[in-house]
C-alpha cells in the first residue's frame, strides 16, 4: 500500500516514515488497504515493513493503545459485483448518466463502510474469514432470492454461489446482517419469497433485518429480460397478501423483522405505517420509515416554526411524483397558516429515465427539474431535495445545485427535509 501522507506529530512521523514509502506490513500481517491498516495498526507494539527505493526495511514503534499511528495509505480501489442481475440499475442507464452510477459494485468493504448493499457472490473463503477476524460488522446483503435455481435465473451468475452458506457462516461468526429483497413479480415473490424470508428467519438475529423494495425499471430495458413494475393494483394485492403471511414471520426482540419499503404503500394508496411498524427505523436510507421519519420530524418542528415570515416570500419545492401525497397531507396544514408564506410543491415527472415507472424524488434529474420549474421564476427560492444528488452533489445525470441555479436564473437550495432550516432564513 502506498504511503500518500504522514499525520504531524505521530508516532510514524517520529521514526522516519516517508510519503512514497510503500506499507508492506504490520505484525507480519499484510496491509491491503486502510481496514488492513485500521485493524492492525490498533495495537501497542508494531513492527513495521516498508518498502523505499526498493530496498525493504523494519520498523519498531511503542505507542499507547488509543494513540494514531500517523500513515494515511491510498484510497481502496472498490470491486465490482460479478453479477448480471435481470433488474440491475447500471444495465438501464440512458447516456449522461453520472458515471458512478454505471459501475456495478460489490466490495464488502464498502458495504461495512459505507452500507452499501452487496450480493456476495464475489466473496471467497479468504474474504469471509477476513469479515470475521475484523469483525467487519454489520454488512448489508442484496439477497434476492436464497432458492439456488430462481437464483441461477435472476443473478445470471452461472453457478451456484452458495449464498446461504456464506450467510451462515457470517452469523454463527456474530457478523451482523442488514438483508434486501428487490421483489419482481413473478420472478422471486409468493411460495419464492416465503422460502426466501425463512431461510434468513432462521439465521436471526445474526440477520437482522429483511426489507423488501419494488423493483425499478427505467424505459432504457432494450433486450433485457422481461420484467413488470409494481402497479397500484398490483401493490395493493400483495400488502394485503402479505400482511397476512407476516403473523408468521415473528422473531423475538423484533416487533416486525420483514418490512416493506414506503414506495410499496404509496403505490397501493395505502396509509404509512406507523412507528411500532419501523422499530428503531434503521432502514430509513433504503427507503423502509422514510415517510413516517420524515412526518415525525416534522410534526416535532411544528411549535417551533414561525408564524410569520419578514416579508412575502414565495418558496418552490420539487419532489418526486410518487411521494407528492404524502407531502402535502403532512406539510400543508401547517404551512397554509404561516403568514407571508406563498409556496407551491411541484411534482417532476422523470421523463428521462421513464416516467410512467421511475417516480421517486431521489432518481429525478437536473434536466426534468430545469425543464419543469423554468416557469418558476417569481419564486424567491427552490429548493431540492438532498435525495436529488450524490454525496458529491452531483445528479443522476451529472449536474450540480449551481448548473440547476444558473439555468433556472433563481436561488437554489439543497434541503435535508428540515422544514426549520428551511424557513429560518426568511423568519
Amino acid at each position: 500500500m502506498n504511503i500518500v501522507a504522514i499525520t504531524p506529530k505521530t508516532p510514524a512521523e517520529a521514526m522516519g516514515i516517508q510519503v512514497g514509502d510503500n506499507l508492506l506490513s504490520i505484525n507480519d500481517r499484510n496491509i491491503s488497504d486502510e481496514i488492513d491498516y485500521a485493524f492492525y495498526s490498533a495495537d501497542e507494539d508494531l513492527k513495521i515493513k516498508i518498502l523505499r527505493a526498493g530496498i525493504s526495511q523494519e520498523i519498531s514503534i511503542t505507542k499507547s493503545l488509543d494513540e494514531e499511528l500517523g500513515i494515511v495509505v491510498e484510497p481502496m480501489k472498490i470491486r465490482s459485483c460479478a453479477n448480471n442481475c435481470v433488474f440491475c440499475f447500471a444495465h438501464q442507464n440512458p447516456p449522461g448518466v453520472r458515471e458512478a452510477l454505471n459501475f456495478k459494485d460489490g466490495d464488502f468493504r464498502f458495504s461495512f463502510l459505507h452500507g452499501h448493499y452487496i450480493t456476495m457472490t464475489n466473496m471467497g473463503p479468504k474474504q469471509l474469514e477476513r469479515v470475521v477476524e475484523q469483525q467487519l460488522s454489520p454488512l448489508y446483503i442484496s439477497v434476492h432470492v436464497t432458492d439456488p435455481e430462481t437464483r441461477s435465473k435472476m443473478l445470471l451468475y452461472g453457478k451456484d454461489d452458495k449464498l446461504t452458506e456464506k450467510l451462515e457462516y457470517l452469523t454463527a461468526n456474530r457478523i451482523q446482517l442488514h438483508t434486501q429483497i428487490v421483489l419482481c413479480p413473478g420472478w422471486n415473490d409468493g411460495d419464492i419469497l416465503l422460502q426466501t424470508i425463512n431461510d434468513l428467519i432462521k439465521m436471526a438475529p445474526g440477520v437482522q433485518s429483511i426489507s423488501i423494495v419494488p423493483v425499478g425499471l427505467t424505459k432504457y430495458r432494450d433486450n433485457e429480460p422481461d420484467l413488470t413494475s409494481y402497479t397500484p393494483e398490483t401493490a395493493k394485492a400483495f400488502i394485503q397478501w402479505f400482511e397476512l403471511e407476516q403473523q408468521k414471520f415473528k422473531v423475538p426482540g423484533f416487533e416486525n423483522f420483514v418490512l416493506l419499503s414506503d414506495e410499496f404503500f404509496i403505490l397501493a394508496d395505502l396509509p404509512i405505517p406507523g412507528d411500532n411498524y419501523y422499530g428503531d427505523f434503521s432502514m430509513v436510507e433504503n427507503g423502509v420509515g422514510q415517510c413516517r421519519d420524515f412526518a415525525n420530524r416534522f410534526n416535532a418542528s411544528i411549535p417551533m416554526l414561525p408564524s410569520t415570515l419578514k416579508k412575502p416570500t414565495r418558496l418552490v419545492f420539487a419532489t418526486g411524483i410518487l411521494g407528492l401525497p404524502f407531502l402535502k397531507d403532512t406539510i400543508t396544514p401547517t404551512l397554509d397558516g404561516i403568514e407571508n408564506l406563498d409556496y407551491e410543491i411541484v411534482p417532476i415527472l422523470n421523463e428521462w429515465l421513464g416516467a410512467d415507472t421511475v417516480t421517486v424524488t431521489g432518481l429525478v434529474p437536473a434536466r426534468d427539474l430545469v425543464t419543469q420549474l423554468v416557469g418558476k421564476t417569481d419564486a424567491d427560492a427552490v429548493y431540492l431535495s438532498y435525495r436529488m444528488f450524490s454525496e458529491d452533489g452531483i445528479t443522476l445525470d451529472d449536474h450540480t445545485r449551481e448548473d440547476i441555479e444558473k439555468k433556472l436564473g433563481v436561488p437554489v437550495y439543497i434541503h435535508h427535509e428540515d422544514m426549520l432550516e428551511i424557513l429560518s432564513p426568511w423568519t
